[in-house]
């Protein structure tokens, strides 16, 4: 008798639509591959959090409110939010999401993933070239110092609530230098190595 592939869910930005087709492709003997929907839309604008790119830890909570209040159940959540958290805006150098609201976003995010999902997985967020960022000429700014300091809350708040995590993070950053089409998006070769990665996680799940 064939037993029944179990049901992953993405929620992420835009560097989870990029490695998310080579990551439906390699678990697709064990696990049906989800998100959150319309690439389409996403992919107009990727500084633009819309459709599939679920954008700031305040529009991935809303985003969980709303499906849970339709009854929305999942089988394994993939989460991630951060890169749209620490933009900073060019002319008031103020940052979107302050660490402290980003803290409570993420803790209530967990708290109701865990009433929608047999199993919580976070991702950690990738790291970025900050030096090209941030000389463009427009657009928002990012830093790295709080990259990491946002992915140190994200690990803290997931490891207090006992979920488990991939730190997609240290393995991007320890690929090397050559890893990005642009600023903040990576080649293919590396699209297919994140997913590699994560797909070698899910495959060892014990649940």
């Amino acid at each position: 008798m064939k037993i029944k592939n179990r049901y992953i869910f993405v929620i992420g930005d835009s560097i989870s639509i990029h490695y998310g087709p080579y990551l439906k492709e390699m678990i697709k003997d064990k696990f049906n591959y989800d998100r959150k929907r319309g690439i389409k839309d996403a992919l107009k604008d990727l500084d633009k959090p819309t459709g599939a790119n679920a954008g700031d830890s305040r529009m991935v909570l809303e985003y969980l409110i709303e499906e849970n209040k339709k009854n929305v159940k999942y089988d394994i959540l993939l989460i991630n939010c951060a890169l749209h958290d620490i933009r900073v805006d060019r002319n008031s150098l103020e940052i979107k999401i302050k660490d402290h609201e980003y803290k409570m976003n993420l803790s209530k995010i967990i708290d109701i993933a865990k009433t929608m999902s047999n199993k919580v997985i976070w991702i950690m967020t990738t790291p970025f070239n900050e030096n090209i960022h941030n000389s463009r000429t427009g657009g928002f700014l990012r830093y790295v110092k709080d990259l990491e300091a946002y992915n140190k809350i994200a690990k803290e708040i997931v490891i207090n609530k006992e979920i488990e995590f991939i730190d997609l993070y240290s393995f991007t950053k320890n690929l090397g230098e050559d890893i990005y089409c642009d600023h903040v998006h990576f080649t293919e070769e590396v699209r297919k190595l994140q997913s590699a990665f994560i797909s070698g996680y899910l495959s060892n799940l014990k649940v």
